[in-house]
């Protein structure tokens, strides 16, 4: 549906004018889904209440839709709301905490995200991979304050219990072949290549003012280990370098993410986009980030 298409690109605005044309008999629960996500990814919070609100037929999607877009915009009170009036009529919905939970991570309020934790252990104790996703959020609460011994608590908990969490992959195509990377990567034959080019990359974005931000650290470093090494490290980065090894003049690089883009790779990689003049794009597991030679991208740094 373009009305999607508009909203997983930024285009929060073009997806509700499209929305307003549509004739009202073609509006069923995917369109009110699509239209209120568009304007959650762009922070279109008044348009997304005025469109939710005249909804007469408000399904679970439509209002956890609606809570992700005031989470997202830190409205915690008011998505709080809406999940207790959902939940006078309704089972309690996973994924609506989950959408607030992700907002007070995003925030740094720790103390949000822990007792939305707590709501979710206790309504879901049989729902292993939300709780397994629901640890992570915490676990990088807390690391984002630099509180790392609480963070890997969470994190020993998980492994004591047999869970584990989703590892990050980042897939990208050159010449017609499609090339893996995880963090950390060395499998790749031309790795030595990978590297020195990262950190070739990595000293421009330093002598144009980039600092690394240790707030998307959710572990402790080992001895050999810096800041920027670690976040340097990550499967965005090492799939990055290589479209500049196989091709040092590229233009644009496409890259798919199975996890969402962190903070610093976000501003890095607009960085990146500027000082090289290549257009990067990033399909991750939010939405489509068009970084542009210009150094902005397409979500407005709204994700």
């Amino acid at each position: 549906m373009l009305v999607n298409s508009y909203g997983l690109n930024g285009m929060g605005i073009e997806a509700i004018k499209l929305f307003d044309k549509m004739p009202r008999e073609l509006i069923f629960e995917e369109t009110y889904v699509c239209v209120l996500n568009a304007c959650s990814h762009s922070g279109l919070v008044d348009h997304a209440r005025s469109i939710f609100f005249n909804i007469i037929n408000k399904t679970e999607k439509i209002y956890t839709t609606m809570v992700d877009c005031l989470s997202r915009a830190f409205l915690f009170e008011e998505a709080q709301i809406l999940i207790n009036n959902f939940e006078l009529h309704h089972s309690p919905s996973p994924t609506m905490l989950m959408s607030l939970l992700s907002g007070a991570r995003n925030k740094k309020d720790n103390h949000l995200s822990e007792k939305i934790y707590i709501r979710i252990e206790e309504k879901f104790p049989k729902h292993k991979n939300r709780l397994v996703s629901a640890s992570i959020l915490l676990s990088n609460a807390h690391a984002s304050v630099g509180d790392i011994e609480k963070s890997l608590n969470i994190k020993n908990k998980l492994y004591q219990l047999g869970l584990k969490k989703k590892i990050g992959l980042s897939f990208t195509e050159i010449n017609g072949q499609i090339f893996k990377f995880r963090a950390h990567d060395r499998s790749h034959p031309r790795s030595k290549d990978i590297y020195a080019e990262n950190d070739k990359i990595s000293n421009e974005l330093i002598e144009h003012g980039h600092q690394f931000d240790s707030a998307w650290i959710t572990r402790l470093l080992d001895e050999d280990e810096t800041i920027a090494s670690v976040l340097s490290g990550h499967s965005e980065r090492l799939a990055i370098a290589w479209n500049f090894v196989a091709n040092p003049n590229t233009k644009q690089i496409q890259i798919t993410k199975n996890l969402r883009i962190c903070g610093d790779c976000h501003q890095v990689t607009k960085l990146i986009a500027a000082i090289r003049q290549c257009e990067i794009i990033v399909r991750d597991a939010n939405r489509i980030h068009h970084f542009y030679t210009n150094g902005q991208c397409s979500c407005q740094d709204y994700f």
